[in-house]
């Protein structure tokens, strides 16, 4: 009951004190998201699973990360009604400025296909999957952070769709829908943070700052 309130106070936090102005990106049949907010030096990636519904939630510590954490729980709306899940990470970048993540690996999609923007197809960084979290691989190293959220897509839809995630005209990241293979499986949503674009964006260094001080509040 206490994570589920947490959660249900999260979502209202999330909805009543966001300030940032985030651009609109393509439509993803059955996603609501990803959203970015800012709390306790820490940012919000929250995507809502429309079709998917869950009756109590709960927050784990992301793997190799010590202080961000990932809650999965029922999604709560405006209205004070539940309906869907509600996936927010809280990614504290300061877990990722170590030697461990200056050198890393190159790993692809989960189901062995390129990553549709990088150029070799391969995306250089840890790649940890979360059971727990609807099967969620997280992919992280000093120069970015994200997951790809496995979701169901009909065999006929067949094109990936890809967009920046832009926040107060700035770019802090990609989210990209992942179309199923030639077996109808697959399918997913890839959200990364480009971090040298946060870190060089000077309004979210200053929100990341004054998130320490007032840690109750959602930006």
């Amino acid at each position: 009951m206490k994570v589920l309130s947490y959660l249900m106070l999260s979502s209202l936090l999330f909805v009543a004190t966001s300030c940032l102005n985030q651009e609109d990106g393509q439509y993803i049949p059955g996603v609501n998201g990803p959203k970015v907010g800012i709390q306790d030096g820490k940012i919000l990636l929250t995507v809502e699973l429309e079709a998917v519904e869950m009756n109590a939630g709960l927050t784990l510590p992301l793997p190799k990360l010590q202080h961000s954490t990932v809650t999965i729980g029922p999604a709560m709306h405006d209205d004070g009604t539940f309906g869907g899940t509600l996936i927010k990470v809280a990614f504290d970048p300061k877990d990722v400025e170590n030697d461990n993540f200056r050198v890393v690996p190159s790993n692809v999609l989960p189901d062995g296909r390129d990553f549709p923007f990088m150029v070799d197809g391969s995306l250089p960084a840890i790649a940890v999957n979360v059971p727990k979290v609807k099967n969620t691989t997280f992919y992280m190293s000093t120069k970015l952070f994200g997951f790809f959220l496995p979701i169901k897509l009909p065999p006929e839809f067949n094109v990936s769709v890809h967009y920046r995630i832009k926040v107060n005209g700035k770019n802090y990241g990609i989210a990209s829908l992942i179309h199923p293979d030639v077996r109808g499986e697959g399918a997913g949503l890839v959200v990364l943070l480009t971090l040298d674009d946060i870190r060089n964006n000077s309004g979210a260094q200053k929100l990341l700052k004054m998130s320490k001080k007032n840690k109750s509040v959602v930006y």
